[in-house]
């Protein structure tokens, strides 16, 4: 019998904070030092809205301060790790200070909404992003997407050597070339969509496969980017969007993506999302932050200041990378995978993973 939720999100988030530190993709200490689970009866010490942000402070900071000025309103802005902000709003339940929760992968926040703890956004909300990234009740809403690749360096691992298929990762050629990063959000998210594509029993033999390859083991995706780039590693498993901004911080940066093919349980979408809390105290100004989120400005500085995918229509696809794909994003049944944090958490345990 698997554990209940709570355990489950207990254990992710602690497996995740040393890959969730400040500076990585979680993002930092919170704003003003603040932290998670503040007074709850001041609603964030006076502020107009209280975000809990899983992201990396310095993707988001930027836009809090954007809706700050054509607002008027003041944001108390908690900056954490996703799976430890998860954690916090479930143990605070309906008196989290919380209005909204602003996540890096979609496995967290389908544990907030699961516990009943969100609130439906309004369908003009919903109807801003490709059908079927959204939650199942409409009470959380994707904000920009992040695909899964195969990051190599070319002049060390030449492109005619490079996988069509992530299951190929666990055969002899790939024995102690590939990193993995098991507890980092995005992988939990990356083997819960392998699950709502092939199954409990094939995500747990290819994981205990790669397991048993002799896999380079890191914290945070960065960290295996850098490898590669220092000659240590061959290839890692990691999103897209770091090798976008390590290569727009330094051009000769040698590392570069490698898609799987088309339809691979590697090639997958894992969207940030956002939902607000069914308790919170300022439902008119989370929802309008939302829509910021979602506005031409804030969809196109995801994409040309982080290089994530903007998921409002017309805004640009990230440069060398395959636009989204409609049958893609409906054949990934994301939320379906938003429900497969336990299952994902479990079969990484068991797999030999860590």
């Amino acid at each position: 019998m698997r554990t209940s939720r709570l355990t489950v999100i207990l254990l992710a988030a602690s497996l995740a904070l040393t890959g969730c530190a400040a500076g990585s993709t979680a993002g930092g200490s919170a704003a003003g030092g603040a932290t998670p689970g503040g007074d709850a009866a001041t609603g964030g010490d006076g502020a107009d809205l209280v975000v809990y942000v899983g992201r990396n402070e310095d993707h988001v900071r930027p836009l809090v301060e954007a809706f700050e000025e054509s607002t008027g309103l003041q944001v108390d802005a908690r900056y954490g790790s996703t799976g430890e902000l998860a954690t916090t709003i479930l143990q605070e339940g309906g008196t989290s200070p919380a209005d909204l929760f602003f996540t890096q992968d979609p496995v967290y926040i389908g544990a907030v909404s699961e516990a009943g703890l969100l609130a439906p956004l309004p369908a003009d909300v919903i109807e801003r992003v490709p059908a079927g990234i959204s939650g199942a009740d409409g009470d959380w809403v994707g904000v920009t997407a992040r695909r899964r690749v195969l990051a190599y360096d070319p002049a060390q691992t030449p492109d005619a050597q490079l996988p069509a298929s992530v299951f190929e990762l666990t055969g002899e050629p790939w024995r102690g070339r590939v990193g993995v990063s098991p507890t980092h959000s995005s992988f939990v998210s990356f083997v819960a969509a392998m699950v709502a594509m092939r199954g409990e029993d094939e995500t747990l033999n290819w994981l205990k496969g790669v397991a048993a390859n002799d896999p380079q083991i890191f914290d945070g995706n960065e960290e295996q980017l850098r490898a590669i780039a220092a000659g240590d590693l061959d290839t890692g498993l990691v999103n897209h969007y770091y090798v976008h901004r390590l290569v727009t911080e330094d051009p000769a940066f040698p590392v570069r993506n490698h898609s799987f093919a088309a339809g691979d349980p590697g090639d997958v979408v894992m969207p940030t999302t956002i939902g607000a809390l069914a308790a919170g105290a300022h439902p008119e100004a989370a929802v309008d932050f939302v829509r910021f989120l979602l506005s031409e400005d804030a969809q196109r500085h995801f994409l040309e200041e982080v290089g994530e995918y903007p998921l409002a229509d017309g805004i640009g696809t990230p440069e060398g990378e395959r636009p989204l794909d409609p049958a893609l994003i409906r054949d990934m049944r994301l939320p379906e995978v938003a429900g497969n944090l336990d299952v994902a958490t479990d079969l990484i345990a068991r797999s030999g993973l860590i």
